[in-house]
């Protein structure tokens, strides 16, 4: 995987909150930041590590919370170049959730300490994350609404990138038969089969012997 060229990291600061502040704040902000590349299904931080807060320039996050039992839930998939992710440690620790690469990532690694410090001395810093925190509480109502009520494509695509991520070998495979994904996501076998029609119709995904290929997992978490 390619370094991120100044132009790229300049590129998602403007899409980022940060392009609203002044230009000296901002380059404070940034000052002790440094490039990171996160492989393809490793992980930026977990549940529980010390805070660290990241800024995407290009790939894919999917922030998740596991259970005690292993069982998983994803909160979110991140795609938007210049999105931040595990924001909620700068306010406090530790890590409140996994954020783990879906693609080969890269990333601006944040100080921490840089941003508390400025995040209490200064408003403009402070109004900034209360904005940003007001944006992901929102979004968390809306997934919680997905999981609810979304249609059957979305909750089916939900569960294809999870079990994508699992496959041993490079490939994004989703181990699961057309009956097992059917009981994953509460529907009928034939519901299941038209949506995963319309998938292989896309060129989304196609089928193999030991299970479902998914072609485009960027194209399709976008779709959350």
């Amino acid at each position: 995987m390619r370094d991120a060229s100044r132009a790229d990291v300049d590129d998602a600061v403007a899409q980022s909150h940060l392009a609203a502040l002044a230009p000296e704040l901002r380059e404070e902000l940034l000052a002790d930041s440094r490039v990171v590349n996160i492989p393809f299904r490793s992980y930026f931080a977990r549940e529980g590590d010390p805070p660290r807060v990241g800024l995407l320039i290009s790939g894919m996050i999917r922030v998740v919370r596991f259970t005690t039992d292993g069982r998983e839930l994803t909160l979110a998939w991140g795609t938007r170049r210049g999105i931040f992710f595990n924001m909620p440690s700068v306010v406090a620790s530790p890590t409140p959730w996994s954020f783990q690469a879906v693609s080969d990532t890269t990333a601006l690694d944040l100080s921490v300490v840089r941003w508390r410090d400025l995040a209490q001395r200064d408003v403009r810093v402070a109004w900034m994350l209360a904005k940003y925190s007001d944006r992901t509480l929102r979004f968390a109502v809306d997934e919680l609404m997905g999981y609810a009520y979304g249609d059957l494509r979305r909750r089916i695509i939900q569960r294809l990138l999870e079990l994508g991520l699992r496959s041993a070998d490079g490939a994004f495979v989703a181990s699961i038969t057309q009956e097992g994904l059917a009981a994953a996501v509460g529907a009928t076998r034939t519901s299941v089969a038209r949506v995963l029609r319309q998938l292989r119709a896309d060129g989304s995904i196609r089928s193999l012997y030991a299970g479902i290929l998914i072609q485009h997992p960027e194209a399709l978490a976008a779709e959350l």
